[in-house]
């Protein structure tokens, strides 16, 4: 009976010094564990705390020098879009000024050769030399047309009507045509092209008709008495 204690009490304390290690082993894998956790918690902020901002400024920069240089190139792009604008819209200014003097001195100079073929042409018309001047007439009358003075292409026109056509031939005509290359018929087609407003028509039917009734040679025209 006593041994049978003895052995009892021997296993109760070698089955408690057992359990006492095993909890003791446990708390030391708890503690451990935990000190770990602490450990990789503490290195996790640290690297959430230092290198995410890290990589977030770093990220900042790269993405403000990626904006950047989109806005500069955006900026020369605009830059030369607006030159090329700029130039062309001068250049179309410039074109039109050119165009404009162009026009004038060109009108200039069809006034200064119209006033001198109306002279030239009053002369020969006061000397008798009806060809001549109707040659002189036609030159006057479309260099009056370039330069728009009606007026005076009014006043030739008359002159040409009244004092040359009755005095010639349809073959005088054409050989003034032929040697100076004054187309009566070509006037009258340019004449009617540009009366907008009909004040030429009654002069431009005129001359018509005497172109029709002049007589077809010389020969066929009447002698003077």
């Amino acid at each position: 009976m006593i041994d049978s204690l003895k052995t009892i009490t021997k296993v109760i304390e070698t089955t408690s010094n057992d359990g006492i290690e095993l909890i003791n082993k446990v708390d030391s894998f708890y503690n451990s564990a935990w000190e770990k956790l602490v450990l990789i918690g503490t290195l996790s902020f640290a690297v959430v705390g230092i290198i995410v901002p890290f990589v977030i400024q770093w990220y900042q920069k790269k993405t403000l020098k990626l904006s950047e240089n989109l806005l500069k190139k955006e900026i020369e792009n605009q830059t030369l879009k607006i030159k090329g604008e700029i130039v062309e819209e001068l250049s179309k200014k410039v074109e039109e000024k050119i165009k404009e003097y162009e026009t004038k001195i060109n009108e200039l100079n069809a006034s200064t050769n119209a006033k001198a073929f109306h002279l030239q042409g009053n002369l020969n018309r006061e000397k008798g030399y009806f060809e001549q001047a109707l040659g002189d007439f036609i030159t006057a009358s479309f260099d009056y047309l370039i330069c728009n003075d009606y007026q005076n292409l009014q006043t030739v026109l008359n002159l040409i009507s009244n004092e040359c056509l009755p005095h010639l031939s349809i073959e005088e005509m054409n050989d003034l045509k032929t040697m100076t290359g004054s187309d009566i018929n070509l006037l009258i087609e340019e004449l009617e092209k540009k009366d907008n407003n009909g004040t030429l028509t009654r002069i431009i039917g005129d001359m018509k008709l005497k172109i029709q009734k002049a007589p077809k040679t010389v020969k066929d025209k009447p002698q003077p008495k």
